[in-house]
């Protein structure tokens, strides 16, 4: 990694991430705040342990990457928002095929657990597009020299703004589309069941597909195929798993019932997409 440039108040990585780095006298309205831009890099990654007493504000605008949180991977893409609180160990990372941008803010300041409880949030991720806003308005804030009272106290505007907008698209039918979506990203080695993803979720079947495909677009049964295929194509291409091996893994019924949905969603057989991309079994 590139050696950390300091100037004004800046701090940047090179190519790769670019962050402004305040500090307030008193400790207020927050001990300090760092809000900055990451561009794509597959090989991007941040881990940090349960003393952190950084808050994590951060905004995909394209690409894709995981969270991981509380012992389990959670897919983010674009238009998702990921908070993670402070005290909370966690990790994350780019997907490397398809790395993500994003917008971010990590802010210290005691108000804001108490803050985040009222609002009833807690770390993860959450769909809540119309906060990019609020990150734009803080890197702007942030970068444009302005005298430092108006920045540090726009900036915690910004940080409210984002917490309220989470908290108003994330109530009650936009959470539970949100967890329909979740516990599918979540059932790709599992066999496709919506009645145990009601039972879990305690959300009528009857409902599971009507909020997810008036949400989505698609019934959570496409959905969940869809994330099963395209998983089925990175283990074909990056693994020596054997088709039946690789059926079995991602719960489908048998070898042929996979090749067949294979190759109406992607229009060649396992084997010959695993011949087309070079990838040879010993």
């Amino acid at each position: 990694m590139s050696k950390i440039k300091i100037s004004y108040g800046a701090v940047s990585y090179p190519d790769k991430e670019k962050a402004f780095a305040i500090v307030t006298e008193a400790g207020i309205p927050f001990v300090n705040a760092t809000v900055g831009i990451t561009n794509p890099s597959p090989d991007y990654q941040i881990s940090r342990s349960k003393d952190t007493p950084v808050n994590v504000f951060e905004y995909v605008l394209d690409g894709e990457g995981e969270l991981y949180l509380e012992g389990k991977w959670q897919r983010v893409s674009g238009g998702d928002i990921y908070i993670l609180r402070q005290g909370e160990a966690h990790r994350y990372r780019s997907n490397p095929r398809d790395p993500w941008k994003k917008l971010w803010i990590n802010y210290v300041a005691d108000y804001i657990s108490p803050l985040l409880d009222a609002y009833g949030i807690k770390s993860g991720v959450y769909s809540a597009k119309d906060a990019r806003t609020y990150f734009e308005q803080a890197l702007e804030y942030a970068s444009g020299g302005a005298p430092y009272t108006n920045v540090s106290y726009n900036i915690a505007q910004c940080v409210y703004n984002i917490i309220n907008t989470v908290a108003l698209e994330s109530s009650s039918e936009n959470s539970d589309r949100y967890r329909i979506r979740e516990a599918l990203n979540g059932s790709v080695y599992e066999k496709a069941d919506l009645d145990v993803i009601s039972e879990r979720l305690h959300i009528s079947k009857s409902n599971i597909i009507r909020i997810f495909k008036k949400s989505y677009g698609v019934t959570p049964y496409e959905y969940l195929v869809s994330l099963k295929i395209a998983t089925a194509k990175i283990l074909l291409k990056d693994t020596q798993m054997t088709v039946k091996e690789i059926s079995e893994k991602l719960c489908f019924s048998d070898e042929h019932y996979f090749s067949n949905v294979f190759l109406r969603r992607t229009g060649s057989r396992p084997r010959e997409y695993r011949r087309s991309h070079n990838v040879k079994i010993n």
